[in-house]
């Protein structure tokens, strides 16, 4: 009996495995594609606005996924340089998460895609320049 239920649980297997691989995905390559462009050119906007003296802006990792048919999540890094209030500059890195929605669009061969939130996760800062630290040989007074 074990002959015949092997094969035929491995072949439901195979035919699940084979469907589940191929079948359409709710948010097409071309939508994750927009999304992630249009994402990079937010970053570079707001932080344009924001600190019209950066520089060397670098987006390191954008990439979203599906949660839902209408839900995408997207997580980025990027990385600029600071000048300082010194001549010395800073270089900072920070990553993120963004969720989006999607809402109905009059036309229905347009998606249109809201960002609902975003959080920034992580920010390291690295300087050019170090600065001297030395410790102090007296207690200060209190």
């Amino acid at each position: 009996m074990n002959k015949i239920i092997s094969p035929l649980v491995l072949a439901v297997l195979l035919i699940w495995t084979w469907h589940t691989i191929h079948a359409p995905s709710a948010i097409g390559f071309e939508t994750h594609s927009g999304i992630q462009l249009k994402l990079m050119e937010l970053i570079q906007s707001t932080l344009q606005a924001k600190k019209p003296d950066v520089q060397d802006l670098e987006v390191t990792k954008i990439w979203t996924s599906a949660l839902g048919e209408n839900k995408v999540q997207a997580v980025f890094a990027y990385r600029f340089t600071e000048p300082g209030e010194d001549s010395g500059s800073a270089k900072k890195t920070i990553q993120g998460e963004a969720i989006l929605y999607r809402e109905p669009s009059e036309d229905p061969t347009i998606d249109k895609w809201v960002l609902q939130s975003v959080k920034t996760q992580l920010e390291a800062l690295n300087f050019s320049e170090g600065s001297e630290i030395l410790p102090e040989t007296e207690a200060p007074e209190l």
